[in-house]
């Protein structure tokens, strides 16, 4: 069954954003050479019946449509940046909370949160947007936490960072729909185009497999694989991604049976396996990088994971 997808374009868009939204849903049907998605795109002028949206790099866009004409869709996109934190039109809250109040998903791209946000739709939510807009989300919305990841989920709210952090919520979202086995080949259609390196893609689609098992799980693990030299306590991640302890531990024990604790040391301590067996750092600056509070106390519980001292392995492979 073909899903009906509106993207909403506010005026001062982000084109990246909204171009490799568009690219997503086109690659799916191209590559399943069915119509998967139905892409109808809507302009947020506040001149009603106007369809010209211009983008926040000068760039106009023609929309099919503008939002007084809209009906209705199973996913609506809305895409912003620039101007996004002032932005204030009655129709579209109105039919924002309506597609809420009617169990319809929402996907913010780059600064879309601001809109959720002043809509009243992200009580006791978590949420992303770029990073140099943070600052002022957070004044305006101190209630509201901000993820440290590329994008957030819930039951019905979808949001990212902007840029092509865009293309792996995408991914997300079609691989919910359809399966990974559709998201890994578009992955490898976006690899060819040269959008990510190798080595981004593999890690993107990492999280979107950890996050297709969990969302709280992948969200939790994103957070720790970026903050290895000084990492947050699990009470702090929780709080980021908006769950409670006792749920993450449940999340964990089902996925990997360990705790978060557990697992965010295991992640530290492959950092440091790294760095012990690519570098010639001193023992302590490697302790220091990878969050330990000591060599020494990197050293014990390098030993209990791996079998042996850091300073044996180095002595292997320095003898070989």
């Amino acid at each position: 069954m073909t899903k009906k997808v509106a993207i909403i374009l506010l005026p001062g868009f982000a084109l990246t954003s909204f171009s490799l939204t568009v690219e997503a849903f086109s690659v799916a049907n191209a590559l399943e050479k069915k119509e998967l998605y139905k892409c109808v795109i809507f302009s947020a002028s506040d001149e009603v019946g106007d369809k010209r949206v211009l983008s926040s790099n000068g760039i106009m866009i023609q929309a099919d449509e503008h939002i007084s004409e809209f009906r209705a869709a199973d996913l609506i996109c809305l895409c912003a940046y620039k101007g996004a934190s002032k932005y204030n039109n009655s129709h579209l809250m109105t039919l924002l909370k309506n597609q809420y109040k009617n169990g319809g998903k929402l996907v913010s791209l780059s600064s879309g949160s601001f809109i959720f946000a002043r809509s009243g739709l992200m009580k006791e939510m978590t949420c992303t947007v770029t990073s140099e807009q943070e600052d002022v989300f957070r004044e305006l919305y101190p209630r509201i936490p901000i993820q440290e990841s590329l994008y957030s989920v819930s039951d019905q709210i979808y949001t990212c960072k902007g840029g092509t952090t865009a293309l792996d919520l995408m991914m997300y979202l079609i691989g919910l729909d359809f399966g990974t086995n559709l998201t890994e080949r578009i992955s490898q259609r976006f690899q060819a185009d040269k959008i990510r390196t190798l080595d981004e893609i593999k890690k993107s689609n990492h999280h979107l497999r950890l996050r297709l098992k969990s969302p709280v799980l992948g969200a939790a693990i994103e957070i720790m694989e970026t903050n290895i030299e000084e990492p947050y306590s699990i009470d702090e991640i929780c709080r980021m991604i908006g769950t409670s302890i006792r749920q993450l531990e449940l999340t964990f024990r089902k996925h990997f049976d360990t705790t978060p604790n557990k697992h965010y040391l295991k992640i530290r301590l492959e950092r440091s396996y790294e760095l012990v067996e690519a570098t010639h750092l001193p023992l302590s600056e490697i302790a220091n990088a990878c969050g330990f509070s000591s060599h020494s106390y990197m050293g014990q519980c390098f030993r209990k994971e791996f079998g042996c001292h850091p300073s044996a392995v180095r002595k292997s492979i320095d003898s070989q």
